[in-house]
């Protein structure tokens, strides 16, 4: 043994085994408090309500880039248009089930 490694035993047969045991307790926690629990990152990933409740890393949210403003009309849209409030101001019986001749 050269002199180093006999202070460094001497170092810890100073401490006490509980001393010890103490540190080691202390160092993995601290390395398991590092790794994140994959299991809860998925269980918060499906479902977002339980990242309250759960701990783990929060990740900042994710900001979606915006439109400026409303998308634009296809050119036959006005067509559409139309046809729809045609159908809504149609005051026949034709599109609604269950009052067809045949369905008795």
């Amino acid at each position: 043994m050269t002199s180093q490694e006999s202070g460094q035993n001497n170092g810890v047969q100073g401490e006490t085994f509980k001393e010890q045991l103490d540190k080691a307790a202390d160092n993995t926690r601290e390395q398991e408090n590092q790794k994140p629990n994959p299991i809860v990152e998925k269980i918060t990933e499906y479902v977002p309500a339980a990242a309250k409740i759960l701990p783990g890393s929060q990740s900042p949210p994710k900001e979606e880039d915006k439109p400026s403003g409303p998308p634009e009309r296809p050119h036959h849209d006005d067509k559409i248009e139309d046809f729809v409030r045609d159908q809504h101001r149609s005051q026949g019986v034709d599109g609604i089930l269950g009052n067809a001749p045949n369905d008795e």
